[in-house]
């Protein structure tokens, strides 16, 4: 272990120092989703030179880094639930990444409906599988993106099914060479509308799939019409640049609560995203079980800002 630990710890630094100067680079961006780990894997470091050998010099490098990391995290950029608000007039929205797979969109549309979910926005919806055979008659309100061709493996595709009414929907084609499809709507409540938005940009595995994805999320912002809600797998850790460019803040606190690689909770990312304008208020947050996807669902039950509908003659605010 004389030399084991020392090489170790010069690679952590050195892997550490890649990933301040080179945030956007590829592959180095990727390091930027697991900042967290890279801060454990410093403070586990350090206490392994002090047991094993001890080390303290070599600690205290690994130490350094470990705080170098968490320095570099930004400021947290989310919207805390307040329980206070629970039983006011609200939507509850789920978003979920079934992974193209039936068993799981099953699972997840009971979950979601036993959760009383008045918004169900699915991603990677099954292939040959239609959204009008899909939760019966218990939301009526659809809107999907076209079947993905068969030949296309980066292409999927994404499903909204409401309670309530929907107006102003459209299909966007994503940015090519993938053109992954989204969807945005509105549900009227009074006077009020609150906009939705559901996509899944395609994963970081390239440089130019990073590009891609990048330039689906500026698709975003001039989409993003206050009150709104823009649901997806984004591919994006909230301490990476690209969730920087991300419309609104997002609803709940991300740390300790992976969203995708639900078997492997210790490498597990918080990669999929409610998120929300700065007025829009938020009593519950939550991520789903495992229910066969390597995504688990995020949920979130949404207020409008006080005053902002009228909740005495508003027939669609649903009680929770």
């Amino acid at each position: 272990m004389a030399m084991v630990l020392p090489a170790l710890t010069l690679i952590y630094a050195g892997v550490s120092l890649l990933s301040l100067v080179a945030r956007r680079a590829w592959p180095i961006e990727l390091l930027q989703h697991f900042r967290p780990q890279m801060i454990v894997a410093g403070g586990v470091g350090a206490l392994g030179c002090l047991w094993l050998e001890p080390a303290w010099g070599w600690a205290a490098i690994a130490l350094g880094f470990a705080l170098v990391n968490m320095a570099a995290l930004p400021s947290p950029r989310f919207i805390q639930p307040d329980v206070s608000l629970a039983g006011q007039p609200g939507l509850t929205i789920v978003w979920a990444n079934v992974w193209t797979k039936q068993a799981p969109l099953t699972a997840t549309l009971d979950w979601a409906k036993a959760q009383g979910a008045d918004v169900i926005l699915i991603g990677e919806y099954p292939r040959g599988m239609s959204p009008e055979d899909a939760l019966a008659g218990d939301y009526p309100h659809r809107i999907a993106g076209p079947p993905q061709p068969a030949a296309q493996l980066m292409s999927t595709r994404v499903a909204a099914f409401s309670r309530v009414p929907i107006s102003e929907a459209v299909v966007h084609a994503g940015p090519g060479p993938n053109e992954r499809s989204f969807v945005t709507f509105s549900v009227a409540l009074g006077d009020e509308a609150l906009s939705l938005v559901a996509v899944h940009p395609v994963p970081p595995s390239t440089a130019k799939l990073t590009g891609e994805r990048d330039r689906q999320i500026a698709q975003l912002r001039p989409l993003a019409r206050e009150p709104f809600v823009i649901a997806g797998d984004f591919n994006a850790t909230p301490w990476t640049p690209a969730f920087a460019e991300m419309p609104g803040r997002r609803i709940g606190a991300y740390l300790f609560a992976p969203t995708w690689l639900s078997k492997l909770p210790l490498l597990g990312l918080p990669i999929d995203h409610l998120m929300g304008s700065d007025g829009l208020r938020v009593s519950r947050y939550e991520v789903g079980p495992a229910l066969g996807s390597d995504h688990r669902a995020v949920l979130a039950r949404v207020h409008f800002p006080r005053g902002a509908v009228n909740v005495e003659t508003d027939p669609h605010l649903s009680a929770p």
